[in-house]
């Protein structure tokens, strides 16, 4: 299954956010990072970070030389400037199809929480083909009596619904996390391509 929301576009993503707001959150970024250093990259791009924290705890758990950070909210790039070092980082403050429009490649583009916001999650998805060997993402997993009232989303997708959008945008998965959270209204995948 893949559905439309009645949400609209034209959410404000102007405003500061921070991945360890909720437990679920957390849960999900220590599992999404772990994954991203299992796949062992030298150099990743994650083109709607927000506050950074998945890419810079994978490369706490397996340094990455070069990482591009880029998120359409300047807030959020604002305050990853201050958290960042080293060679090999940049941080981009651009819209998500800007950021894959950029002549550069990675081993591993990062879509966490991203697909369900967008207008054309099929079109950035293709985008991101073009730019990176591997894939990693992730979005809510709709099963049935669940449903999805985030006004921010778009979109919302079963498991097959999600293969099949990735697998038309030429990836291949390899890997699958399901994770259910009981007190949520919806559970969670993430999904490792090539």
């Amino acid at each position: 299954m893949r559905q439309r929301t009645k949400s609209t576009t034209g959410f404000d993503y102007q405003v500061l956010r921070s991945n360890d707001s909720w437990c679920d959150h957390m849960a999900r970024t220590n599992v999404t990072a772990a994954l991203i250093a299992w796949m062992l990259p030298a150099s990743v791009l994650d083109p709607a970070c927000g506050d950074g924290s998945i890419v810079m705890l994978a490369d706490r758990i397996k340094p990455i030389d070069r990482v591009a950070f880029a998120d359409v909210s300047k807030p959020n790039c604002q305050a990853l400037i201050s958290r960042i070092v080293g060679y090999g980082r940049s941080i981009w403050s651009e819209d998500i199809h800007d950021t894959l429009r950029r002549d550069e490649h990675f081993d591993v583009v990062v879509l966490t929480e991203v697909l369900e916001h967008l207008e054309d999650p099929d079109e950035v998805l293709r985008m991101a083909r073009s730019r990176g060997d591997r894939l990693i993402a992730s979005s809510p997993e709709m099963r049935a009596g669940q449903q999805d009232d985030n006004p921010e989303h778009l979109w919302q997708f079963d498991g097959e619904g999600y293969l099949q959008m990735l697998m038309d945008a030429g990836w291949q998965a390899i890997h699958k996390t399901h994770m259910g959270f009981p007190w949520l209204q919806y559970d969670f995948q993430v999904w490792v391509c090539r």
